[in-house]
């Protein structure tokens, strides 16, 4: 058995596929977002409010009664709450963001946070340069090939922010695992899977990748005193390459956001459409290179870091 022991070092965020709606799914008191459950909101307005079921009951309406019960949702029909990152909650008081406040949500199981194994087994895949760790099919499938590999424990919401993205149109809203979080997940049985192989590509996959973005960079940075997206950007993965590591942690990302550059599968770079609004690049086909980005203590971090140690148990 194995124990895989992951320390944030960014914000990290893997989706559930929700995506919320301010005064529908959550509300916001102070600096915490707090997620309804509609369950206890339906129980906690039937006490409240004289129903007439003859009427239409619309989002106006709910989203009315959100407001007007706000610290009773708080108290008694809240599933879970998060903090919120001054950049999402400066959004959210913008009067030009009405409408815009929508959140995507962390994966969780009743309010409870955890990281599936799932998620960490596509990272470990694209380090390894496989399609599977699992059973082949055909002729020569072999059960001892199983791989078993646990979910993380939960982890406390108190661990959560919800983030607003930078560098990236459209900004997204994104509830992320903080930075200096640390989390574990059990290899029970590692099958097919070399654990020195594994090892020995994470001491390097991390590391060329970087080197290989801040080459591409290098044609977008600006010409001028005033910085470009490029610069912040570059700035950031230098500041991931210089993380000094102990003899037995590795570099990874993982997670939504990361971008497709830190997700490359045997050697192939994406290619995307550009979005770029200039003539001579929109439409057109370009490696990927970029990450979703929020901005701490007005400095850039790409989401999806971590500092990995595995220790045989």
């Amino acid at each position: 058995m194995y124990r895989f022991k992951f320390t944030t070092i960014t914000p990290l965020h893997i989706s559930n596929g929700e995506t919320l709606d301010q005064s529908f799914h959550y509300t916001v008191f102070k600096d915490e977002l707090y997620r309804i459950d509609h369950n206890k909101f339906s129980k906690l307005i039937a006490k409240k409010e004289n129903i007439d079921f003859s009427q239409e009951i619309n989002i106006k309406t709910i989203e009315r009664w959100v407001r007007k019960y706000q610290l009773n949702i708080i108290d008694e029909a809240s599933s879970y709450f998060v903090k919120i990152h001054p950049t999402f909650k400066a959004h959210l008081g913008n009067p030009r963001a009405q409408g815009k406040g929508q959140v995507i949500e962390f994966i969780n199981s009743n309010g409870k946070f955890y990281i599936p194994a799932s998620s960490i087994k596509g990272a470990l895949l694209t380090v390894l340069g496989l399609v599977t760790s699992g059973i082949q099919a055909g002729p020569n499938a072999n059960i001892k090939d199983k791989i078993v590999f646990y979910d993380s424990d939960f982890i406390n919401s108190e661990k959560f922010c919800v983030y607003r993205t930078e560098n990236r149109p459209p900004a997204n809203n994104l509830i992320c695992l903080v930075p200096n979080s640390i989390f574990e997940m059990k290899l029970q049985k590692n099958g097919n899977l070399s654990i020195n192989e594994l090892r020995e590509k994470l001491s390097d996959y991390s590391s060329t990748q970087i080197k290989l973005a801040l080459k591409k960079i290098v044609k977008y940075k600006s010409r001028k005193v005033q910085l470009k997206g490029a610069d912040h950007f570059e700035k950031a993965l230098i500041e991931i390459e210089s993380i000094r590591l102990k003899n037995n942690e590795y570099l990874i990302n993982v997670g939504y956001g990361g971008g497709s550059w830190f997700k490359i599968f045997m050697n192939i770079i994406p290619k995307f459409k550009s979005k770029s609004p200039n003539p001579r690049r929109k439409g057109k086909d370009e490696e990927a290179h970029t990450t979703f980005s929020i901005s701490i203590n007005n400095s850039l971090k790409h989401l999806g870091w971590c500092k990995l140690e595995i220790e045989e148990l």
